[in-house]
């Protein structure tokens, strides 16, 4: 099996037509997949250090006091330099090398993750870097 069968990825949307298209695909091509309706629940999930989460998309704009701002720096927390994947209103550059991505579909966001984690598994043990997929957002 790939080694990008082990990653585990949160998703965070509370548009369920969206995230259930999402999490079909993505364990279609055997990733492990974790979701959350709110952000107060995507946080919970974040902070489980005996389950780590490997990547996040999350939609911007969520109900609630916790917005998936507030869910990408937790997420840097853990991965200071691994990108998080925003759906926002409009694309725009992010301080901390997020990629985000102005209304996607899930197919570009499935696109988006698939691309990051291939590559990050491509590189030197220990080594993250910035791929090409971040250029979309720019």
């Amino acid at each position: 099996m790939d080694t990008n069968h082990y990653d585990r990825i949160l998703i965070v949307d509370n548009n369920p037509v969206f995230r259930e298209a999402l999490i079909r695909w993505l364990r279609g091509i055997g990733y492990k997949v974790v979701t959350a309706v709110t952000g107060e629940e995507a946080f919970l999930i974040l902070r489980d250090w005996q389950q780590p989460i490997d990547w996040l998309y999350t939609r911007a704009d969520m109900p609630m006091l916790i917005d998936g701002w507030i869910l990408a720096d937790e997420y840097h927390d853990s991965y200071p330099t691994r990108p998080a994947v925003v759906a926002a209103p409009e694309a725009r550059p992010s301080d901390h090398g997020d990629i985000i991505l102005a209304q996607p579909n899930p197919a570009a966001v499935l696109e988006i993750l698939h691309g990051l984690i291939t590559a990050s598994h491509k590189l030197p043990a220990g080594g993250e870097g910035r791929s090409d997929y971040q250029r979309h957002a720019a």
